[in-house]
């Protein structure tokens, strides 16, 4: 299954950006946000920030995908949020922070596009796989402009009731800056 395929149009700025740079069709731009490196951006209000810094954040490239699809009149792709239990096993890399904070994981909040009731991620360049994929607990469709203040205050609330629920030994700012530590280091290259 793959994502449906078209030709972009002038339709908006994100497929202006993406004709600017001589990319024609939604595959290729979905082979190009792919490739571009994990990292968060200076502008993450801008979707075009995306093309113009050349990395993004699984929010961020997959908000640019799916507004790209929905300039050019293409509804059939949908943004999609989950919360699932960020651990060695799925997020490679991060395993030793958990250990060191003695966490068996860190609830985490992921955006993807979804099409056909299949899941795409294009957040690691190199990667399709989605180890998260079978140990997610809450998944939602959401619109692009629900990508940060809406995600951020879901996310941050699930963080909370699970901290209080499973008596963890830190206070939410503290889970917060140990999940700081673990997406900065996803942003450095290995």
């Amino acid at each position: 299954m793959m994502l449906p395929n078209f030709n972009i149009s002038p339709n908006g700025p994100i497929s202006e950006k993406f004709l600017s740079r001589k990319i024609t069709t939604f595959h290729e731009a979905v082979n190009h946000v792919h490739g571009l490196p994990y990292g968060r951006n200076l502008k993450p209000e801008m979707l075009t920030s995306v093309i113009s810094e050349g990395q993004g954040t699984c929010t961020t490239k997959h908000a640019c995908l799916k507004t790209l699809a929905e300039e050019n009149e293409i509804h059939s792709v949908e943004l999609h949020m989950c919360i699932f239990p960020m651990t060695e096993t799925n997020t490679p890399g991060i395993g030793k922070i958990l250990n060191r904070y003695q966490l068996p994981y860190l609830l985490e909040a992921h955006i993807y596009l979804c099409y056909d009731g299949q899941r795409f991620d294009y957040t690691f360049p190199d990667s399709l796989e989605k180890k998260w994929e079978t140990d997610i607990l809450i998944e939602t469709s959401i619109d692009v402009d629900q990508r940060s203040s809406y995600k951020l205050e879901y996310h941050q609330s699930m963080l909370k009731d699970w901290i209080k629920r499973d008596r963890i030994m830190y206070t939410f700012d503290q889970v917060w800056d140990i999940r700081e530590e673990c997406i900065h280091h996803l942003s450095i290259p290995l």
